[in-house]
């Protein structure tokens, strides 16, 4: 009993880690420029079907093919700021770019149905199908790394936005994008570097996500509310909060699945969610922000 729940715990901290990644490029994003990149999951989809057709059907190398989608995701971010975020005006009371970025999701999605079709895609793998087992707790290799990665990822992330010139900066562009401008920082060049940055991103949530499952034009829609959710239940706009979220979002769907039915898995998730905006709306270490009008 132990040890089954030690696996199911190792399974679900991985799957809250690529919900943790997804938040963490949302909030690279809203940290620069206090928009919620609602396309995240289907630009992460469109990468990962990019990357099994580099890898399965043109014999590319597995890292190449990595590196090569990651610059192409980020093409493409920058191309959603450039086009579907810039014209919008900066004022955070203005929330016309939540349409804007629905649009640019609903965009993405069909676009990869008519590219790739609609059949589920095996994603390959660097490791063997068998999982690694230690005193009767059993774990793939993939979630693993994927744990590893999302560690990774917070610290430094976390790192760069407290601590350094180019983190501090992105926070005065988002906050307040006119006065950072009249003392010299380069506003839309700031927001242009998230938005790549969330474009890389989202192919490495793909390359760890797909070993897990199969990639499918319906697998943005989900990576897209989860990776919300994550950011929204630890706070916009903080990292450790993003990669809590994650957590416990991907805790709660493997365990309630395994106890409760798959039936529940989603449902509980969401409902957690609920409660913590219902009970502590900016999260569980969001800061509260107070608008001068």
């Amino acid at each position: 009993m132990v040890t089954e729940l030690a696996s199911l715990t190792i399974a679900g901290l991985a799957i809250g880690s690529v919900y943790a990644l997804m938040a963490l490029a949302i909030n690279v994003v809203f940290s620069a420029r206090r928009v919620v990149n609602f396309a995240q999951g289907d630009l992460a989809m469109l990468a990962g079907l990019i990357g099994v057709t580099l890898i399965s059907a043109w014999g590319f190398p597995y890292f190449l093919s990595l590196i090569g989608t990651a610059g192409l995701a980020a093409v493409i971010a920058l191309a959603i700021e450039r086009l579907a975020v810039r014209p919008l005006p900066p004022d955070e009371t203005n929330i016309t770019w939540i349409l804007s970025m629905v649009a640019v999701a609903i965009i993405l999605s069909n676009a990869s149905q008519l590219i790739f079709g609609t059949d589920p895609m095996a994603f390959p793998s660097l490791f063997s199908g068998r999982p690694i087992e230690f005193a009767g707790i059993r774990a793939a290799p993939e979630q693993l790394v994927a744990i590893v990665f999302a560690a990774i990822f917070m610290t430094g992330f976390s790192v760069i936005q407290n601590h350094t010139i180019l983190g501090k900066a992105m926070k005065a562009a988002a906050r307040d994008p006119d006065m950072a401008a009249m003392v010299g920082i380069g506003v839309q060049r700031y927001i242009a570097v998230a938005f790549a940055t969330a474009g890389a991103m989202a192919a490495v949530t793909s390359f760890l996500v797909g070993p897990m499952t199969f990639v499918t034009p319906e697998l943005g829609f989900s990576l897209g509310i989860k990776g919300f959710a994550a950011a929204a239940l630890g706070g916009l706009g903080t990292f450790g909060g993003a990669v809590a979220g994650g957590a416990i979002l991907g805790l709660a769907e493997t365990l309630s699945g395994a106890y409760l039915g798959s039936a529940v898995r989603d449902s509980v998730s969401l409902v957690i969610l609920c409660i913590i905006l219902v009970f502590r709306p900016t999260g569980l270490v969001g800061e509260v922000r107070v608008l001068k009008v």
